[in-house]
């Protein structure tokens, strides 16, 4: 308590928080606003991050957005309390289940991924799909700003966003990072398309290219080597 109230104290000292590339957004401001989503990249920017986080992965017809893991949108979105997605998911929820759901963004093209709303990541018990959903937001998250169930849904973003708003947001450096897959490689999409890891980290790299970003501003992050 007493570091938290040291904290407090020091924040109200100041009235403009500098950028330093001592601090860096991880997953945007993930401990305030559902993490990797607009309102997160922004308030992580607001709040001094010289340098902000897309953990990038792709989805079902190839398309890159940010998420922590290919495979986490059970608990970091609405997903499981929408029964038309919730089937398509690798392992959808059902009441009661005793294993956990499953669902990655290479289940879904991103035209249905931009029908979700992200949440504070977290999950609850299984006696319904809104426990699941809504609850077990741990204590050193909060729920005071996410926009889930409310009028304002914020919503997946792609790569291509993520670059665009933290370069509007402050000029902040960029720091992607190429998650390691969460399904079989080579992915083979529906139409039958055969792509490799190889193809994903260009495809990375080129949506700085097109966004012309300076090559000293962007530091690639990979699991994979």
């Amino acid at each position: 308590m007493c570091g938290i109230q040291k904290t407090v104290e020091c924040a109200n000292t100041i009235d403009v928080y500098k950028k330093s590339n001592f601090a860096i957004g991880h997953r945007g401001a993930a401990l305030m606003f559902p993490e990797h989503t607009a309102s997160s990249y922004k308030a992580a920017s607001v709040m001094g991050a010289g340098i902000i986080e897309c953990d990038v992965t792709f989805t079902k017809d190839l398309e890159l957005v940010c998420r922590h893991s290919q495979c986490d949108l059970h608990t970091t979105t609405n997903i499981v309390t929408v029964p038309e997605m919730n089937a398509k998911c690798t392992t959808p929820f059902s009441p009661g289940m005793e294993e956990s759901p499953k669902c990655c963004t290479s289940d879904f093209t991103l035209e249905e991924l931009k029908t979700l709303c992200a949440k504070m990541d977290a999950s609850g018990g299984t006696d319904s799909a809104e426990e699941y959903a809504f609850g077990g937001t741990p204590s050193w998250r909060t729920d005071l700003y996410s926009t889930t169930g409310t009028s304002v849904c914020d919503e997946i973003l792609t790569h291509s966003e993520s670059i665009e708003l933290i370069r509007i947001s402050g000029d902040s450096y960029f720091a992607p990072e190429l998650k390691s897959p969460g399904v079989e490689m080579p992915f083979t999409t529906p139409d039958g398309t055969v792509y490799t890891v190889d193809e994903y980290r260009q495809q990375i790299v080129d949506d700085y290219v097109k966004a012309k970003v300076p090559t000293e501003h962007v530091w690639l992050q990979s699991f994979v080597q």
